[in-house]
């Protein structure tokens, strides 16, 4: 298969992903053997907002997870800011995804018995960063995405686009190649779900950070510069998002 090669945007642009012959097969070797990945091909610069879409069961939570190292591939290689990440021992794994992947879930995923802050300096501790240094880092990062007023409060007191932001800025802390969203709006209303894109599309601008998003939703799709469609394990296209991303519109 051809390598699909996500943008244009830059001959200069540097190549944050790129993925070869992907294939994730569960049960292998049994009768009930599951194909989820079929040898995926896939190169992404830095600075790209990306969506993956497709219906149930084609693969998009598979691929955002091996992308992610959250799952073990069955074959294929997954390089990421230059680093073949199948020659990484498993505590080399577990350092590299910390400093290099941030992870903003559905469900937020927040720990809820730490406070805002609390929640977002933890990458920072677990990477060594004094405690002091840590606290005003996500201190400062909390205020820049309007959560100034909230920084002590429990996640249970945060109304869900509160959460969520809380949650991109845990996943913006260490600074990462790459940030993984798995149905990041899915459980927020349309205004919040706005905001929140909003939000997305801002860090993507500014910070030139790269976002690869899983959606069902066409809407949120669209926020993005590409769209690539996935159908039983394959990438079936990729479609180029339209220009009118939604920031400035709240």
């Amino acid at each position: 298969m051809k390598e699909r090669k996500v943008t244009q945007k830059s001959i200069s642009q540097k190549l944050i992903l790129k993925i070869s012959q992907l294939h994730k097969r569960y049960n292998e070797g049994k009768s009930n053997e599951v194909h989820a990945l079929q040898g995926i091909d896939l190169a992404v610069n830095q600075g790209d907002m990306m969506a993956i879409m497709g219906s149930s069961g084609c693969g998009k939570t598979t691929l955002l997870n091996m992308i992610g190292h959250l799952d073990r591939r069955s074959s294929g290689e997954i390089v990421i800011n230059d680093v073949v990440t199948s020659t990484l021992s498993d505590a080399q794994m577990t350092a590299f995804r910390r400093d290099n992947i941030g992870f903003i879930f559905q469900l937020f995923n927040l720990f809820p018995f730490l406070t805002a802050v609390e929640n977002v300096e933890t990458p920072l501790l677990l990477s060594g960063v004094n405690s002091g240094l840590a606290r005003e880092q996500a201190k400062m990062l909390l205020r820049e995405l309007g959560m100034g007023d909230r920084l002590y409060h429990l996640p249970t007191d945060l109304s869900g686009g509160q959460q969520q932001r809380v949650a991109v800025a845990r996943a913006l802390i260490n600074d990462p190649a790459i940030i993984l969203g798995d149905e990041p709006t899915g459980d927020l209303d349309s205004k919040t779900s706005a905001d929140v894109m909003n939000l997305f599309r801002r860090i993507n601008r500014i910070n030139r950070q790269t976002l690869i998003l899983v959606t069902h939703n066409r809407w949120i799709a669209e926020q993005c510069d590409y769209i690539v469609h996935m159908t039983d394990g394959k990438i079936s296209r990729i479609e180029q998002g339209p220009s009118n991303a939604v920031e400035g519109k709240q």
